[in-house]
């Protein structure tokens, strides 16, 4: 799968291995509005992607919400539809107020 771009994500609140939190609740807008360059053209409702953070898990996201060329620069906060945020994803690990989170973004 194609990676889409990175980004690292602090999280504003301490959450326990097992826990379900939405995305939104764990990072602040100012860190899901980091921009990152895209790595590959991205085109709305087509490019479906697949959103991994790292200590909690995989995000279930339906298609991108913008479209961006090779090099343009994003942010989680436009290319994640607002209604995938509200997701809720169970944490893989214990996170900590303060952890740095590596954020993946790729095509499925």
């Amino acid at each position: 799968m194609p990676i889409i771009g990175k980004v690292e994500l602090k999280a504003e609140k301490d959450v326990s291995a097992g826990t379900e939190i939405i995305l939104s609740e764990l990072v602040s807008y100012t860190e899901r509005s980091k921009e990152f360059s895209v790595e590959v053209d991205v085109t709305r409702d087509k490019t479906k992607l697949k959103v991994t953070v790292a200590k909690l898990g995989t995000l279930d996201v339906s298609s991108a919400d913008t479209t961006k060329k090779k090099g343009e620069k994003t942010n989680l906060w436009m290319l994640v539809k607002s209604t995938d945020f509200s997701k809720k994803v169970k944490a893989s690990e214990a996170i900590k107020k303060g952890d740095v989170l590596t954020t993946t973004i790729e095509t499925v």
